[in-house]
């Protein structure tokens, strides 16, 4: 129909109506591109905050593993300290041989931690990093899951210890089986914990024997104290990201808040 109406007023040689007509097309087309640029940018915005949120998850999982990590590594060393201190001093766990064994055994145990960067690798391996319009907020994604302290040092959370074998490997059977029955809370689980008050299931005289052999196995006591301050470490370092990891929480909020 327009199209028809200029080609009339062309023949008739109606100048000022062809400038209407042509002042409409050309308004025409710019909010049709303008609509279509609108639309484009609000999809992609969508996007974006669907990765965002996401994200802003996988933060949430991250955080509430470290803390279990941290505790967890926390038990570790503090097993581990008991039983150095009767290497070194002689000095029985609370009085007892039996919580001492405990100990040096208790102190093999390990749980490992990595980040949860499902959705980051997703976001990379679609080329969609672009939808985050923020180059801060990209650069603090970045530091995290690629080029930060934990991504770069992968050892110190997935450390296998020699002194677990070990300790393992001089731990009578059914002692060992009766810690997993009765010493170790929810097993396998994320939130797995140490009972200390378990009950002694062997005599005195039994506990010291194992004891005597922690102490006479070759490389125990150093591999112990290697693992003691490697989880020492690894726990600093888990602290430092547990802190980036709530900065960076706090970035994708605010950027969901816009």
């Amino acid at each position: 129909m327009l199209f028809r109406r200029i080609r009339d007023h062309v023949v008739e040689q109606n100048w000022t109506a062809i400038a209407i007509d042509f002042l409409i097309v050309v308004a025409g087309v710019f909010v049709g591109t303008q609509v279509s640029n609108w639309n484009s940018d609000r999809l992609e915005q969508r996007r974006a905050n669907g990765y965002l949120l996401r994200i802003q998850a996988n933060l949430e999982r991250d955080q509430q593993g470290m803390d279990g990590a941290l505790a967890y590594w926390g038990e570790v060393v503090r097993y581990g300290e008991v039983a150095v201190r009767y290497a070194d001093h002689g000095e029985i766990a609370d009085g007892s041989r039996w919580k001492t064994v405990l100990a040096f055994y208790q102190a093999s145990q390990m749980l490992s931690f990595s980040l949860d960067d499902t959705t980051y690798q997703e976001l990379k391996s679609a080329g969609d990093l672009g939808l985050i319009r923020d180059g801060e907020l990209r650069s603090a994604m970045a530091a995290y899951y690629v080029t930060g302290p934990l991504p770069s040092s992968p050892h110190l959370m997935r450390y296998n210890p020699e002194y677990r074998t070990l300790v393992r490997g001089h731990t009578p059977t059914d002692v060992a089986d009766y810690i997993w029955t009765s010493c170790v809370v929810r097993m396998g689980e994320q939130d797995e914990s140490f009972n200390p008050d378990c009950a002694a299931p062997i005599s005195d005289a039994d506990a010291q024997k194992i004891l005597d052999g922690y102490v006479a196995a070759p490389g125990l006591l150093p591999t112990l104290r290697f693992w003691i301050t490697n989880q020492k470490v690894a726990a600093r370092l888990l602290e430092s990201v547990r802190r980036d990891s709530a900065a960076l929480a706090e970035r994708v909020a605010g950027e969901l808040g816009r």
